[in-house]
């Protein structure tokens, strides 16, 4: 009996094994011959990207079907789910592929530009930002909290996403003074929401997903810029260093969305204000 379980995880291990052996990138030529382009995005990552039922939904996957269009090719979407880092997520989705199988993207979407983390992750070609993140900090404007000051937030709480950007600032500003007043979240939409139910004073997130947490009732809360290194960054895309035919195409095609005024307009369709590349 256990000799018969031992060679099935043998048997399961190999095949898997021969799965991300077989992952490789393919040229433009050969997606274009395929018929099919098979565009990576995050799992459990609204308002950009999530999977309800196997329908993806999200502004990045609206930008996928256009860029697939212009192709004239039907989009695949696969599912990333987040690693402990994004350069986790390259190598599992663009250029070696996960060691459970699955195999890899031909193009990956929201993914972070800069210079640093792309020297670092020489085996993917990163291009085509399309849109600028900023970290926020929102508030009640009704409870006459227009702008806190954390510095003097006394005990009120501070709703963030764990292990982010946002996390990391308000564990160590002020000498570590704001620990106590961190609750931390699975992901930045449940911050926001805990603001938006009043379970919390101040939430910290992205714009965007500040934005897509208030949904409606947007206008009952500020929000201010984090002035902190790094709160603001570039989003676009990856592909394999062996398909830089396909990355110089779609970075072509996303460059024109920006200028056509089409990348804002989905954003505009999720109910989320723009912010271009070249904002800065």
């Amino acid at each position: 009996m256990v000799a018969a379980v031992v060679l099935g995880i043998v048997t399961l291990l190999l095949v898997n094994l021969a799965d991300v052996e077989s992952a490789h990138a393919r040229p433009l030529d050969e997606v274009s011959e395929s018929g099919t382009i098979r565009i990576a995005v995050y799992r459990n990552f609204p308002p950009f990207s999530e999977v309800d039922g196997g329908n993806f939904r999200g502004v990045d996957v609206d930008i996928g079907r256009a860029i697939a269009a212009q192709l004239d090719l039907r989009p695949d979407f696969m599912a990333v789910t987040a690693g402990e880092t994004v350069d986790d997520d390259l190598r599992n989705a663009v250029w070696k592929g996960h060691y459970l199988g699955g195999g890899v993207a031909d193009l990956m979407l929201h993914v972070p530009i800069d210079r640093r983390f792309a020297m670092r992750n020489n085996h993917v070609m990163l291009f085509g930002a399309y849109a600028r993140m900023q970290l926020v900090q929102a508030s009640d404007r009704r409870a006459g909290d227009a702008a806190v000051d954390l510095a003097d937030i006394g005990d009120r709480k501070i709703a963030v996403e764990i292990a982010t950007l946002g996390d990391y600032y308000l564990v160590s500003a002020f000498g570590g003074q704001l620990r106590d007043n961190v609750v931390h979240y699975s992901s930045a939409i449940s911050g926001v929401q805990a603001l938006r139910d009043g379970e919390v004073a101040v939430a910290l997130a992205s714009r965007t997903e500040m934005e897509a947490g208030l949904g409606a009732r947007r206008d009952d809360f500020t929000l201010n810029p984090v002035a902190i290194p790094g709160a603001s960054w570039l989003i676009g895309a990856a592909v394999d260093e062996y398909s830089r035919d396909l990355g110089y195409t779609v970075a072509d095609l996303l460059a024109a969305m920006v200028v056509d005024g089409s990348m804002a307009q989905i954003f505009a369709e999720h109910g989320l204000s723009y912010t271009p590349p070249d904002s800065e």
